[in-house]
């Protein structure tokens, strides 16, 4: 009897999800939020060697909104069976891995907390495996708190931590209480280990009501992790011409992880897999995960590896790698190039999708024409250099949902003296190559 309520929730949150670059009709709080993410990224950017935030200021600040999508009996009894963690329904109920987790006990409550001033930070629980570490965490002030920011988590222990991907939303708030937040922070291990000492810290600057905070929690995890399950594959495939060999598939706990070389005799540079995606034999799909770090590594070096929803806890008598579509455009389109002391676009993909419309010393802005509204939104860039390949101070960078065919495109750094033109490299676009790989994986 809730369909179509559940389906109007469900298209509410997949559009702010998307955190468009202009809402002229959006509340003060979306607008804070969207600034919020540019102040983020400036810091992530800067640190763009050790670590790659994914943020969503804005989206989940209305995720209270959709609390009443119903979820799988299973997991509303294992969330039910662990205080406090139904608050945290509405960040995990749809990624299927997290919620095999929690239907197979491997949630770990931890329950460690510190105290600075009016207000505690909380680590509820953890997930830990060979790929990474969900952190469930609480803020909670004895005042109301009109604003949190998460600057910068960093997680510690007596044996190396890998360098890691992390992601994470803006905390939301308990309803009716604007006292009380909750998220969760993701670390995606560069490459796969196993903790000795499961001792950790967690180390969260944040910032409340325009006051720095630095907490700092011990917390130890119970138990160790379980064994990840590798299939080597090493399986060359074809679409439209294009060679890339699925190297290996690892399924983790918490996610799966999808190793991919691309050969370098391509004609086109694959930007993105829009569809790549588990599917067992009764076509039941595990596909990329919402809202979190999409992929590890670099296809300049080659290589990448790309994170699916876990299938670790089903056993299916079949498992398939399945893609069908790809972004891809031949190697001469994958950068354009503005002169932004001359005002021009010197170059761009030939397909004349791309139309500058203002440019400073201090940034540019852009225009991209979409033939629908994207199913994904991606930022276009992936790294910008001036004339002397030296990378630039990025401060903003956004996109819009492509509202009435159009994208728009805004992008600022600071005037350091560089040199024009400005370069960037294409993150994504939209060109499409199609094709049909079905790959098994087998042991």
């Amino acid at each position: 009897m809730y369909e179509k309520e559940e389906q109007k929730l469900n298209n509410f949150k997949g559009h702010l999800e998307q955190i468009p670059l202009s809402l002229d009709a959006a509340d003060d709080a979306i607008m804070q939020g969207l600034e919020r993410a540019k102040r983020e990224k400036k810091q992530i950017r800067a640190n763009r060697k050790r670590m790659l935030w994914s943020l969503a200021a804005a989206a989940l600040l209305i995720l209270t909104l959709v609390t009443t999508i119903r979820v799988s009996p299973a997991f509303a009894n294992a969330v039910a069976s662990i205080p406090g963690l139904e608050k945290f329904v509405e960040l995990i109920q749809n990624d299927k891995g997290l919620s095999a987790v929690f239907e197979n006990d491997y949630y770990q409550p931890i329950g460690e907390s510190q105290t600075i001033g009016n207000a505690t930070l909380t680590v509820d629980g953890v997930i830990l495996d060979e790929s990474g570490m969900n952190i469930f965490y609480t803020i909670e002030s004895t005042v109301d708190m009109d604003d949190i920011t998460i600057l910068a988590p960093v997680l510690e222990n007596q044996q190396e931590v890998p360098p890691s991907s992390i992601s994470f939303n803006h905390p939301i708030s308990q309803e009716d209480s604007p006292k009380i937040y909750r998220d969760i922070l993701g670390f995606t291990f560069e490459e796969p280990v196993r903790f000795e000492d499961l001792a950790f810290t967690l180390d969260l600057k944040t910032k409340l009501d325009g006051k720095e905070v630095d907490f700092s929690v011990p917390f130890a995890v119970p138990e160790n992790v379980k064994s990840s399950v590798t299939y080597e594959m090493n399986e060359e495939v074809e679409v439209e011409g294009q060679k890339f060999t699925i190297e290996n598939v690892t399924i983790h706990p918490l996610r799966v992880g999808v190793k991919i070389a691309f050969d370098p005799a391509n004609t086109k540079k694959i930007l993105q897999f829009e569809d790549m995606r588990l599917e067992d034999e009764n076509g039941e799909i595990w596909s990329s995960i919402s809202n979190g770090i999409s992929a590890h590594g670099d296809i300049d070096d080659g290589e990448l590896t790309y994170f699916l929803q876990s299938n670790y806890f089903e056993k299916p008598e079949e498992l398939y790698l399945r893609i069908n579509k790809m972004q891809a455009v031949d190697l001469e389109d994958a950068y354009f190039l503005v002169d932004t002391d001359k005002e021009k676009l010197l170059h761009s993909p030939k397909d004349g999708r791309l139309k500058l419309t203002k440019a400073s010393r201090t940034g540019f802005e852009m225009t991209m024409e979409v033939e629908q509204k994207p199913e994904h939104i991606y930022g276009i860039d992936k790294k910008i250099t001036d004339a002397n390949g030296a990378l630039m101070d990025l401060q903003h960078s956004g996109i819009s949902d492509g509202y009435d065919g159009v994208q728009t495109i805004d992008i600022g750094f600071e005037d350091n003296g560089y040199a024009n033109p400005v370069k960037v490299e294409l993150f994504a676009y939209p060109n499409y190559i199609n094709g049909d790989v079905k790959v098994e994986l087998k042991k």
